[in-house]
């Protein structure tokens, strides 16, 4: 890509917007070359598994059975009757219940993290963070004046004795630590899922410690077994803000979501989010709403499931037989992604060759907080016919190659 040149408002610019584009917005942009490019790159659902006369038609009673709703403005926290359901689904998977002023519906998961950042970061507060992790979210915090310090990530994911490590780590530098940022299920980008006893100590420690656990549950409905594992929000809701979106279950053109936790916490993101866009779409809302009581949500699950499921065999059936010993890769039970491991191939250098043999995919530097060198690599398979896994990971074994010799 090559870069705009600088003009005579570069400058003026804030200094943080002086950085030019993000790693997510590199993503976003590669996600949606199109041609012949087989594309593991973005962690985007597969629209085709959307039932759109379903949704046309949900969209069209929303907008003529509650017009003076849907088409109007709402609340800060979102309308009432949405909150109502989403308090009662939270209660129904998670079996806890999040109290009225305690929940709020925010424009998708990033929303959800803005606001968070903007009620609880003050300039130099350290956020502690998986290494590697959800890249979008250390570009989040770093715009809300947070730093960012690394806790340790293993084969089954955060090492819950890292969070001490991380905390005294930050202290010691002169940030104050406040946040932890956690994704048990699925991970962004590992693909690995927190067992519950690790979960426990993560809460334990939070609260010993005096953090607010930010728990990111964006794959938590995409189990492939359709099974649960108790929240952090479930195991300690006096310390955890839980972020949830539909954008990966339902649709992310209605920029759907939320946040629940404590009530002080949530009150200072839904006054946040009146300087923000002042409220989540309404006719989002009440497309939504509509979906979930209607029993469609729940029906589309399984649906989905299985579909990502197939999508998940057929590349890891694809790296067995095309990469073999060359690299190790996780196993996930759930959600978009896998995490690769190519031993002295520098991954940076790798995509580009990648993209030039027709294949794309993320590489693990910006899922780090330090940016550092690795030999890791991100595969989404969510969007990628099963038909053109083994074609993608020919391509991918060929710029291997390429840097190999």
């Amino acid at each position: 890509m090559t870069e705009t040149p600088h003009d005579e408002w570069f400058a003026r610019l804030a200094a943080r917007a002086q950085g030019g584009p993000s790693e997510l917005s590199a993503v976003l942009a590669l996600a949606s070359a199109g041609g012949d490019l087989v594309d593991f790159s973005g962690g985007f659902p597969d629209p085709t598994l959307y039932d759109t006369q379903l949704l046309g038609e949900t969209a069209a009673k929303a907008i003529e059975s509650k017009p003076q709703v849907a088409l109007q403005y709402a609340p800060n926290y979102g309308l009432a009757s949405l909150r109502d359901v989403l308090r009662e689904e939270i209660a129904r998977t998670q079996g806890a219940t999040p109290a009225e002023d305690e929940l709020i519906v925010t424009s998708g998961g990033v929303d959800a993290l803005t606001l968070v950042s903007k009620a609880m970061l003050d300039h130099g507060d350290a956020v502690l963070v998986e290494a590697p992790s959800y890249l979008g979210a250390f570009s989040v915090f770093r715009s809300h004046d947070g730093v960012c310090f690394s806790m340790r990530n293993d084969e089954e994911g955060l090492v819950p004795a890292s969070i001490e490590e991380a905390h005294e780590q930050a202290a010691a530098a002169g940030h104050p630590p406040k946040v932890l940022y956690v994704i048990p299920d699925f991970q962004n980008p590992s693909g690995l899922r927190l067992s519950l006893e690790r979960r426990r100590e993560v809460v334990a420690i939070a609260r010993r410690l005096g953090l607010l656990v930010l728990e990111d549950v964006a794959y938590r409905d995409l189990a492939f077994d359709g099974s649960y594992i108790d929240s952090l929000y479930a195991l300690g809701p006096d310390v955890t803000v839980q972020v949830g979106t539909f954008s990966k279950t339902f649709t992310p053109g209605t920029r759907m979501g939320w946040a629940c936790g404590p009530a002080t916490v949530v009150d200072a993101m839904a006054q946040a989010k009146t300087n923000t866009d002042q409220c989540a779409g309404a006719l989002g809302q009440t497309i939504l709403e509509s979906y979930i009581v209607e029993g469609h949500y729940a029906a589309s699950l399984p649906v989905l499931r299985t579909a990502y499921s197939a999508r998940r065999d057929g590349l890891m059936d694809a790296l067995a037989a095309g990469l073999g010993d060359r690299a190790s890769w996780t196993h996930p039970g759930g959600g978009f992604f896998t995490w690769l491991d190519i031993p002295g191939i520098d991954a940076k250098q790798l995509a580009g060759v990648a993209v030039e043999e027709g294949t794309a995919f993320v590489p693990g530097n910006p899922f780090f907080a330090d940016s550092r060198a690795t030999s890791n690599i991100r595969l989404s398979f969510s969007r990628t016919p099963v038909d053109r896994m083994a074609e993608g990971v020919a391509r991918l074994k060929k710029a291997i190659e390429r840097l190999d010799d």
